[in-house]
């Protein structure tokens, strides 16, 4: 344990040793040195009274004199000057590394090494300002897919050893010449100057999916990614790195809605296929404000008796400009831009307005996507929403995918446990895609299986779909949950779905989507149907009943 005697003994000497690296304080501390040294000789030799001795001696300078101090100074200075000149340099040599070290440094990405967006698009611009007529130059911009997925189980650390390596794949693929810069968080962009053709650039993107293929390890954890690489030409798709990148990232987009490792060229109708999706965003964004988004309802149906026994309510958004803009274009996009929470809640409002009035034993299913999932207040908000519309929490299904419940185990967890403690039931959608175990769809609490429309299409024809179909259903009942099959569109399906136990049907053989006003209508035409049967024998399950189906 140190004594404070050796704490101020250490610290002195700090303090000496910082001070001493100063060239300020070492030539003071000489020249006190040598003032002290001549104050000793002066006193030793009596060198004051010699000295005025000797100034009395000459009272008058004689031209030697005056040669002999200008010899002296003569010496003296230039050794002075090169003594500063010797500091100066020195000085602007470390001023010059240091400014090279930060121009390297603002110039290049901090983690991988490579350069950044900035020196990428300077180094394009140049490449693209030498090129004679007739040359022809290729950006690429890749994207790791799957990266965010990798953050999310594993941490940033792991992302960043995969980002690492992922760069350094990338580098050994390249000839002398080509950049390769990292532009974003999971993406990089290469430039490669005088190909001869457009073989080129496709065969260095294939090569760059089939290296990215292999799993990395990164701490004994085996962790795969795929990648999408847009690819643009110079100068047929632009004569700047500012459009070359653009356009690339346009082929790069229309990739990414492909199959995992895409590689696309960029092509003249991405331009108004971006422009669309540009106005799509920008008319959403006003849609959402001013609330015109707007439920429809399809029926679902037991299959046992034909009858209606609740609705799922679907989001329909028709455009001034646009027209009918499917759901399943607009609700990605939602998600994508973070309008999906917002949106999510008008329509479940409305939803609930809609439906405060319908017959007490119909529920009403609605749709929570995985991004609302990630929300802590998902769940209070919408038990709020039902209680100011006096709306029974028995009454409400809530519909997950399968693969938000693998995504998302402990948001999805959170939310299900929160509204099925207050009586709302819990709907698995589109069952049978193959995201969830097993395991795991057995920890969750859930009151319905959705079978996923791919399998209700082909159960007449395809063995395997009838043989999901059976497995599932048998899982369902097995574990005391209802069946839905969704997609039913013919008398065919209806009836192998009946003969295998299915419990309840959705699809166009039942009826579309309709608005709120038409259900009152469709209500009371059933029950006229309903009770028609009734009085005709109590007719239950063949096709001639459900052919009359509204």
């Amino acid at each position: 344990m140190m004594t404070w005697f050796d704490r101020w003994v250490a610290l002195h000497r700090t303090v000496v040793r910082s001070t001493w690296l100063r060239r300020d304080v070492r030539d003071g501390a000489l020249l006190l040195a040598i003032a002290g040294i001549a104050y000793a000789l002066a006193h030793f030799f009596d060198l004051p009274r010699r000295i005025f001795a000797l100034a009395l001696a000459y009272r008058k300078w004689e031209m030697d004199d005056l040669l002999f101090v200008g010899m002296v100074l003569s010496v003296a200075g230039p050794a002075y000057g090169i003594r500063r000149y010797k500091d100066f340099s020195r000085e602007m040599k470390g001023r010059l590394r240091a400014e090279r070290e930060a121009r390297m440094l603002s110039g290049h990405d901090h983690l991988t090494g490579l350069p950044n967006e900035r020196f990428f698009a300077e180094r394009l611009d140049e490449g693209l300002g030498a090129m004679a007529d007739g040359d022809r130059a290729a950006t690429l911009v890749v994207v790791i897919e799957g990266f965010k997925r990798v953050v999310d189980l594993h941490g940033h650390v792991v992302g960043d050893k995969v980002l690492i390596d992922f760069a350094g794949r990338m580098a050994a693929l390249l000839r002398e010449g080509v950049i390769l810069a990292r532009t974003g968080g999971d993406a990089f962009a290469i430039a490669m100057p005088k190909i001869d053709s457009l073989d080129e650039p496709a065969g260095l993107a294939h090569r760059i999916v089939v290296a990215m293929s292999q799993a990395f390890s990164i701490n004994d954890t085996a962790v795969n990614v795929g990648v999408s690489i847009g690819i643009a030409i110079a100068p047929n798709d632009g004569v700047t790195s500012t459009t070359l990148i653009q356009r690339a990232e346009r082929a790069l987009y229309r990739a990414k809605t492909e199959d995992r490792s895409s590689i696309r060229f960029f092509e003249s109708e991405m331009d108004a296929h971006i422009e669309r999706r540009i106005l799509m965003e920008g008319r959403l964004r006003k849609a959402v404000e001013r609330d015109s988004i707007v439920p429809h309802y399809q029926p679902l149906v037991s299959l046992d008796d034909n009858r209606i026994v609740g609705f799922e309510a679907l989001a329909r958004w028709n455009d001034d400009m646009l027209g009918d803009v499917p759901p399943d274009i607009f609700i990605p996009l939602s998600e994508e831009i973070g309008l999906i929470g917002i949106l999510g809640d008008q329509v479940f409002r409305r939803a609930c307005a809609d439906t405060r009035d319908w017959p007490g034993d119909l529920f009403m299913a609605f749709n929570v996507s995985a991004v609302q999932l990630r929300d802590p207040e998902l769940a209070p908000r919408i038990l709020a929403v039902l209680e100011e519309y006096a709306f029974s929490p028995p009454r409400l299904e809530i519909e997950i995918t399968e693969s938000a419940l693998v995504d998302h185990v402990d948001d999805a967890r959170f939310a299900m446990e929160h509204l099925r403690g207050h009586g709302v039931h819990i709907v698995i959608d589109d069952f049978g895609t193959g995201y969830a175990t097993l395991a795991q769809l057995l920890s969750f609490p859930l009151d319905k299986i959705k079978i996923d429309r791919r399998f209700v299409t082909n159960v007449v024809n395809d063995h395997d779909s009838l043989v999901v179909v059976r497995a599932i259903v048998g899982l369902a009942n097995g574990f005391g949950l209802t069946s839905t099959a969704e997609g039913i569109e013919d008398a065919e399906q209806l009836s192998c779905l009946k003969r295998n136990g299915c419990a309840q049907g959705q699809g166009y053989w039942f009826g579309q989507a309709v608005p709120a006003a038409d259900i009152a209508a469709l209500l009371a035409k059933s029950s006229t149907r309903q009770a028609s049967r009734h009085r005709a024998g109590g007719l239950k399950g063949g096709a001639g009943n459900v052919m009359e189906f509204p």
